[in-house]
Protein backbone atom coordinates (compact mmCIF):
# COMPACT_ATOMS: atom_id res chain seq x y z
CA UNK A 1 0.00 0.00 0.00
CA UNK A 2 1.59 3.05 -1.09
CA UNK A 3 0.57 6.72 0.99
CA UNK A 4 -1.55 8.15 -2.37
CA UNK A 5 -3.90 5.05 -2.22
CA UNK A 6 -7.28 5.25 0.20
CA UNK A 7 -7.35 3.41 3.48
CA UNK A 8 -9.80 0.38 3.51
CA UNK A 9 -12.24 0.32 6.46
CA UNK A 10 -10.46 -2.73 7.69
CA UNK A 11 -6.92 -0.81 7.67
CA UNK A 12 -8.54 1.82 9.00
CA UNK A 13 -10.02 0.37 12.08
CA UNK A 14 -6.84 -1.65 12.62
CA UNK A 15 -4.77 1.10 12.29
CA UNK A 16 -7.01 2.94 14.87
CA UNK A 17 -6.96 -0.09 17.39
CA UNK A 18 -3.03 0.02 17.40
CA UNK A 19 -2.95 3.62 18.05
CA UNK A 20 -5.77 3.16 20.93
CA UNK A 21 -3.27 0.30 22.11
CA UNK A 22 -0.21 2.51 22.08
CA UNK A 23 -2.16 5.81 24.01
CA UNK A 24 -3.80 3.32 26.68
CA UNK A 25 0.07 2.06 27.28
CA UNK A 26 1.90 5.40 26.88
CA UNK A 27 -0.54 7.15 28.71
CA UNK A 28 -0.39 4.39 31.71
CA UNK A 29 3.75 4.61 31.48
CA UNK A 30 3.55 8.36 31.57
CA UNK A 31 1.44 8.17 34.67
CA UNK A 32 3.35 5.61 36.29
CA UNK A 33 6.53 7.72 35.74
CA UNK A 34 5.14 10.72 37.50
CA UNK A 35 3.82 8.69 40.38
CA UNK A 36 7.72 7.22 40.80
CA UNK A 37 8.88 10.71 40.81
CA UNK A 38 6.29 11.75 43.35
CA UNK A 39 7.55 9.11 45.91
CA UNK A 40 11.03 10.03 45.12
CA UNK A 41 10.13 14.16 45.88
CA UNK A 42 8.35 12.91 48.72
CA UNK A 43 10.61 10.11 50.92
CA UNK A 44 11.69 13.42 52.96
CA UNK A 45 8.58 12.65 54.83
CA UNK A 46 9.24 9.11 55.34
CA UNK A 47 9.90 9.61 58.80
CA UNK A 48 7.15 11.97 59.64
CA UNK A 49 3.62 12.61 60.01
CA UNK A 50 3.29 13.10 56.66
CA UNK A 51 4.40 10.10 55.19
CA UNK A 52 1.33 7.78 55.45
CA UNK A 53 -0.39 10.42 54.03
CA UNK A 54 2.30 10.54 50.59
CA UNK A 55 2.40 6.79 50.67
CA UNK A 56 -1.17 6.57 51.08
CA UNK A 57 -2.19 9.09 48.48
CA UNK A 58 0.52 7.41 46.25
CA UNK A 59 -0.90 4.06 46.73
CA UNK A 60 -4.41 5.36 45.62
CA UNK A 61 -3.27 7.10 42.68
CA UNK A 62 -1.70 4.35 41.22
CA UNK A 63 -4.61 2.31 41.76
CA UNK A 64 -6.91 4.27 39.97
CA UNK A 65 -4.06 4.29 36.78
CA UNK A 66 -3.88 0.69 36.96
CA UNK A 67 -7.84 1.04 37.29
CA UNK A 68 -8.67 3.16 34.44
CA UNK A 69 -5.97 1.49 32.03
CA UNK A 70 -8.01 -2.03 32.49
CA UNK A 71 -11.08 -0.47 32.11
CA UNK A 72 -9.78 1.44 28.85
CA UNK A 73 -8.36 -1.71 27.66
CA UNK A 74 -11.93 -3.54 28.25
CA UNK A 75 -13.67 -1.00 26.45
CA UNK A 76 -11.08 -0.90 23.62
CA UNK A 77 -10.81 -4.72 23.08
CA UNK A 78 -14.94 -4.85 22.60
CA UNK A 79 -15.06 -2.24 20.19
Amino acid sequence: MSMTEPLSGSEFVEGTRKFASWYIDTGEKFANAVLDLQSATTKWAKETPLGPVFEAQNDFARKLVKQGSETARNLWQRA
